[in-house]
């Protein structure tokens, strides 16, 4: 990869610029994209019908066209929906919000022959969540998806220096071997071309940005010296923008056992004209007990922290923190 068409931004800037959702979904439809994306001439009129509601629910929903080396020659298209689990926000005591963390989104798919009949595959899912998890027309992905901006009609940084670095991961999933397992693809704008390359990484909803071959190599091996990532790391969509500020310190502090981590969180507090938040994010690394982390955030910087172990938990002030 040539490191001279990447883009550099400071890391700081980058923290906290996932977009927040509940849902994602992603359409595969082949470029050119137009901007809005959703108003190009591969996306029927009925598909936009059914998607127009679905932005309007009061949990976010997201949706992107995408594309990968096949999506020109294909006879069937992918649709691809990542989902957090429908769970109350997390009550007081720990016993309780234990029950409620998570560490990724749910990943569903489904092939459909053209894009109009993507409408009734969307129509079906939301019906089958509200009732029974099993569908014939549904199912889990096992893969992990890498999309990558390439959306240069939204912004030409998505194009200039997004679409070298996805032919960069095809090259190098190819390399390592690791085809079955992880599926590069174009997609349009996700938000902040100022860093581009950028990219999501699901099923665990994590954005990156100012990416080049060294943030590349660690993402994809996931093991090694961590630092190259966590300078192109933008947040977990998983959690509300304060909350991935503090998601952000923990991963510097964990290292890559933070990635299996279960989490839940919320905002305590929050005083806009101040910029000042209270957040609280409780937390289980595989075989460790429960433990909270919270933290004061000011002018969109964590000012102080404090972890507390399962035995700090069960003491009463935990019951007595109060939700603003």
């Amino acid at each position: 990869m040539n490191a001279s068409i990447v883009s550099t931004t400071s890391s700081a800037a980058l923290i906290g610029t996932a977009v927040p959702a509940a849902t994602f979904v992603l359409l595969e439809v082949p470029p050119p994209w137009d901007k809005p994306a959703l108003l190009s001439t591969g996306v029927p009129e009925s598909l936009r019908q059914v998607i127009k509601p679905l932005l309007e629910l009061p949990a976010k929903v997201r949706v992107h066209l995408i594309a990968n080396e096949q999506t020109s020659t294909q006879t069937q298209r992918r649709v691809l929906i990542f989902q957090q689990e429908r769970r109350p926000a997390p009550p007081q005591g720990h016993a309780a919000v234990n029950s409620q963390l998570s560490r990724q989104y749910v990943a569903w798919e489904t092939q459909v022959a053209t894009p109009a009949e993507m409408a009734p595959a969307l129509d079906s899912f939301f019906d089958r969540r509200s009732q029974n998890e099993s569908s014939g027309l549904w199912h889990r992905s096992q893969q992990r998806h890498l999309m990558i901006c390439t959306h240069a009609s939204h912004n030409e940084c998505c194009g200039a220096y997004g679409y070298p670095f996805y032919q960069a991961a095809i090259a190098h999933v190819q390399q390592w071997g690791l085809t079955p397992q992880v599926q590069p693809w174009q997609i349009t704008h996700i938000g902040g071309h100022r860093f581009a390359p950028t990219l999501i990484d699901f099923p665990q909803g994590r954005y990156y940005g100012n990416l080049n071959e060294l943030s590349l190599r660690a993402l994809l091996q996931s093991q090694g010296d961590i630092a190259p990532l966590l300078a192109t790391y933008r947040g977990w969509s998983f959690l509300p923008k304060p909350l991935q500020l503090l998601e952000a310190k923990l991963l510097h502090q964990y290292g890559w056992r933070w990635f299996a981590a279960s989490v839940a969180g919320r905002i305590l507090s929050c005083d806009d004209t101040q910029k000042q938040h209270q957040v609280e994010l409780c937390f289980q690394l595989p075989n460790q007990a429960l433990k909270r982390c919270l933290a004061d955030i000011r002018h969109h910087q964590v000012v102080d922290y404090v972890v507390e172990s399962q035995r700090e938990l069960d003491t009463p002030h935990w019951s007595e923190r109060k939700t603003g």
